[in-house]
């Protein structure tokens, strides 16, 4: 039989056209955010990146819920996508066991990798390498009823002894102070705080002994629990209510916070302000180290094919222009929603009161971030969560509770230095190439 040529023609092009098109088609999952957020970002990445590069996106949203086993089995079984979205502790998980890429080879790497503030990475590198660039940003900031404040003498607090010296003053007025997490299994970022601010961390330098033993972990972890045990901050309350109704003076919260009270809570404007966290007197000044860091980075996986369209995305996504516009339509869009970018030079440009961007943008620059070692976030953070709960709720020294998370941690991380051996190895030789 017969086929005409122009058939034949149409035939070819048809095919080269799907062919080019899955050329520049990337695959791109992200985690954890809403369907609206989904939607803001897609539209965007079609009319802009897609727009400039030719370079199509397919995205897929997966929830905080299964999104560890999701990258897990897609890496294991080679059907993964071409760029991963997760939280940042779980991004060199994937990639010291080879799933993702070190980022540091891509070209203009630096130049992305200075978007965000240093400490970031401290969640998403291992042994040199970077399995991941942030995208969004989160920090924890102090917000305080100015009007109550006033009523007992107090316009600001910068440290925690001043906190602690007007606590009874507040209570004796039916008012109080509360930190984020309370003794929820996030508790890890509350102590964190106290740790950092006290020159101590998870780990010790070399990332194979735990940190919890030293004895500046110690000390910033009683003062924590004593805030509960010896000073009576509250174990549990609904942080909005309460804070609107005066029943608590000063909150520590994300930014999500801000927007609540702008939206939700118009009758205390005025009343109200955002400040940095309280700190520390070390070494001769206030250490105002706070918990900041990036909820979300995204990487490249090792599986790809696409790699350089990968990493195309990825400075798009981190661009100046693209993190303010994103911002933008996601609080226009969104009632009461806030996108903080993690690009700094971004930061301070979006639509938000200039007092609250640049309260924010001293947060990122100044905050700290868990660090990545080879014991799984979730065991961490059970261990301080148990810490935590024996010496507040059992009335167990804190220093034995948490000399007891550092045992627990330092038996875990000789388990994982086993486990993990041959990957390092591989790493290391990666290094030397």
């Amino acid at each position: 039989m017969k086929i005409k040529k122009g058939y034949v023609i149409l035939l070819i092009v048809l095919v080269l056209s799907c062919l080019v098109s899955a050329a520049d088609k990337i695959t791109v999952w992200l985690t954890g955010h809403s369907n609206e957020e989904i939607a803001i970002i897609r539209s965007l990445t079609e009319t802009t990146f897609t727009a400039q590069t030719g370079i199509a996106v397919d995205f897929s949203n997966l929830s905080w819920s299964d999104f560890e086993n999701r990258f897990l089995m897609a890496a294991a079984s080679g059907d993964a996508p071409d760029v991963g979205g997760a939280g940042t502790l779980f991004l060199p998980e994937l990639g010291v066991r080879g799933a993702l890429i070190d980022l540091t080879k891509m070209p203009g790497f630096q130049e992305v990798f200075n978007r965000a503030a240093p400490n970031f990475y401290r969640a998403l590198q291992y042994k040199g390498l970077t399995f991941g660039i942030p995208y969004t940003a989160s920090a924890t900031v102090a917000f305080q009823r100015d009007d109550i404040l006033k009523e007992v003498g107090i316009k600001s607090i910068n440290t925690w002894d001043e906190l602690k010296q007007v606590l009874p003053k507040l209570q004796a007025k039916n008012s109080n102070f509360t930190l984020q997490w309370f003794l929820s299994d996030t508790v890890y970022s509350d102590v964190n705080m106290f740790m950092w601010q006290h020159g101590a961390d998870d780990y010790d330098p070399t990332l194979t002994k735990s940190g919890y033993d030293s004895p500046e972990c110690i000390a910033g972890f009683k003062e924590y629990a004593e805030l509960y045990t010896k000073y009576k901050i509250p174990k549990e309350a609904p942080v909005f209510q309460s804070f609107v109704k005066g029943e608590l003076a000063i909150v520590l919260q994300s930014p999500g916070f801000y927007q609540n009270l702008i939206q939700a809570a118009p009758q205390l404007t005025g009343k109200w302000s955002m400040v940095e966290v309280p700190g520390t007197y070390n070494t001769g000044k206030i250490n105002n180290t706070t918990v900041a860091g990036a909820p979300s980075a995204i990487g490249i996986f090792e599986a790809s094919k696409k790699k350089n369209q990968s990493w195309e995305f990825i400075k798009w996504l981190t661009d100046e222009r693209t993190q303010i516009e994103i911002a933008s339509q996601i609080m226009t869009k969104i009632k009461g929603a806030l996108f903080l970018p993690t690009n700094r030079d971004a930061v301070t440009k979006i639509n938000l009161n200039k007092e609250a961007t640049v309260v924010f943008a001293k947060a990122l620059n100044n905050g700290n971030c868990s660090i990545y070692g080879l014991v799984a976030p979730r065991n961490r953070r059970r261990y301080l969560q148990m810490a935590a709960q024996k010496a507040i709720l059992n009335g167990v020294d804190p220093e034995k509770a948490i000399r007891e998370a550092a045992d627990e941690h330092n038996a875990e991380i000789k388990k994982k230095q086993v486990e993990y051996d041959r990957y390092i190895k591989r790493l290391l030789e990666q290094q030397k190439k």
